[in-house]
């Protein structure tokens, strides 16, 4: 279930509309006492308005928040109280659909007041696995405007006819900015086994890009000394300046370490759409 759809679900939920009504006015009194420092574009702290078929109308919040927001000292206790009641909403909310509680949204606001320094950085974040046998897996994605549904196409065509591989087509939604909006893609998938034998080796891990890891560097002015924290809605007090900083350097991963990707002859790295295919090492 996409994001829009799951917050359509919710807003028929007593327990969610009383949690979802107390974020919305939260968000409305940092509007009226805040002072915007950094935001990212797409994902400041405010509900947006969702239009469905059928006429169906809702105010969602963001999927995720990026800003740094100053308030006056004499502000932090109301949002300390904001927060304490948010999170007794939110875990309610998650008992009421039988969600087990994991970890509150990173649009919970971290209360970090008297900062002199706040450097942000970001990176991407990856994850792999073993493909297992028998299983299906995805090894790229094609956005379905014109051309790139003809490239699909083109592409399953081509394992079929020269590899023997039956691969097909998987259609899907993936939201954008703040759940917003989607745009719709396809993936080109296939067997498991078939890509063993075609490689002829004996395991495939699959590496992919899985989004954008966001920290925030701070230095305070009292003993906390300089920390990092997620960032995610960063409220403070006065005016730190913030930096952005230098994507650091990839993390070594496994399969840098190991034998040379595996690719399509003919083809080209088609599975640097979606995924990187390496023989697993054994050792």
């Amino acid at each position: 279930m996409n994001y829009e759809k799951s917050c359509l679900v919710r807003v028929n939920n007593i327990e969610w509309i009383d949690f979802y009504t107390l974020e919305q006015e939260f968000f409305e009194y940092l509007a009226i006492n805040g002072t915007v420092l950094k935001s990212e574009d797409g994902f400041e702290p405010q509900y947006h308005k969702i239009e469905f078929r059928g006429k169906r109308t809702i105010y969602a919040p963001p999927m995720y928040v990026r800003s740094v927001i100053s308030v006056a000292k004499s502000a932090i206790p109301t949002i300390q109280k904001y927060k304490k009641d948010l999170e007794a909403a939110y875990r309610i909310a998650m008992q009421s659909i039988n969600k087990s509680f994991k970890s509150f949204p990173s649009r919970f606001p971290s209360i970090e007041p008297d900062l002199s320094q706040i450097n942000i950085w970001r990176q991407a974040a990856t994850s792999s696995k073993i493909l297992k046998h028998g299983d299906v897996a995805p090894i790229c994605r094609f956005f379905t405007d014109a051309d790139s549904r003809e490239n699909a196409k083109q592409t399953v065509d081509h394992l079929k006819i020269n590899y023997n591989i039956q691969a097909k087509l998987l259609k899907s939604n993936m939201s954008l900015r703040g759940g917003l909006s989607t745009e719709p893609c396809v993936y080109v998938t296939a067997p498991v086994n078939e890509l063993l034998s075609h490689f002829g080796v004996s395991s495939i891990r699959s590496r992919r890009e899985s989004g954008t890891q966001y920290r925030a560097h701070c230095y305070a002015a009292d003993e906390r000394g300089s920390f990092r924290i997620g960032y995610g809605l960063v409220i403070t007090t006065g005016h730190p300046e913030i930096y952005e900083t230098v994507p650091q350097r990839e993390r070594a991963h496994k399969t840098t370490l190991i034998k040379k990707p595996l690719y399509f002859s003919n083809i080209g790295k088609i599975a640097g759409q979606f995924v990187e295919l390496y023989e697993e090492d054994s050792k």
